[in-house]
């Protein structure tokens, strides 16, 4: 899980200075009406950080049946209105709560790791949740470089 956790540093780091860059204005401004800004992406992320943050912790407690903790994504991103939020302070969220998550998972042993855990269609394990939570964030930051 060291490697999962050093990889999602790698990547926060890269993004960070990419996403300084990108005016508040750009940032706000949705593509076409139905899809979300860089901010609500980005909000989008914080709260898949929140998520995942809930799963890797609960998974080690012994909670495996995390199907209850479900997602609804542009539910959450509507009712947190991330487009009115502050754009650096979005970025500073997003940036200190993945240095935690990877805090969290450079932390989970191997017995942990390969527990089986019910959190998305079928079980998988707790390793697998943490990479796909980084191919999730790396999809999301390229499109929000791509639509700035």
């Amino acid at each position: 899980m060291k490697h999962i956790a050093q990889t999602l540093l790698e990547v926060i780091e890269t993004a960070r200075p990419r996403l300084l860059s990108i005016d508040a204005a750009a940032a706000a401004s949705k593509p076409v009406p139905e899809k979300w800004s860089p901010k609500e992406v980005l909000g989008h992320l914080i709260d898949s950080a929140a998520n995942n943050h809930q799963r890797f912790v609960r998974a080690q407690l012994d909670i495996t049946d995390l199907s209850a903790y479900r997602y609804e994504q542009d539910r959450w991103v509507n009712v947190q209105q991330y487009r009115q939020a502050e754009w650096q302070s979005l970025i500073s969220l997003w940036y200190y709560y993945n240095r935690h998550l990877a805090h969290v998972m450079g932390s989970i042993d191997r017995e942990n790791a390969e527990r089986q855990v019910a959190a998305f269609e079928e079980a998988s394990t707790l390793r697998f949740v943490a990479e796909d939570y980084v191919r999730h964030l790396n999809h999301h930051l390229t499109q929000i470089f791509q639509s700035t």
